[in-house]
């Protein structure tokens, strides 16, 4: 589920509820995907529309025991060897 409200640090975050991870888009372009997250937490992001993206992402992604991996950050410049 792709969920957008407004937020002024964050773009969207995109839930999957089956694994308890989301992937979060910031706005000063960096991806991340977020792992161990509740499940309930995931659920009443989506069922709540009026709850506030920051307030929610501070809560069960920065201080709680979901783990995080930086996926993509666009101000970087990535280079690969083949």
């Amino acid at each position: 589920m792709l969920t957008y409200q407004s937020s002024s640090f964050i773009s969207y975050i995109r839930t999957d509820i089956l694994r308890g991870s989301c992937d979060v888009q910031l706005k000063d372009g960096k991806f991340y995907t977020y792992y161990n997250v509740s499940r309930r937490a995931l659920l009443n992001l989506e069922f709540n529309k009026s709850m506030s993206l920051g307030f929610w992402f501070n809560r069960n992604c920065v201080n709680s025991n979901a783990t995080s991996s930086l996926v993509f950050d666009v101000n970087k410049v990535y280079s690969f060897s083949v």
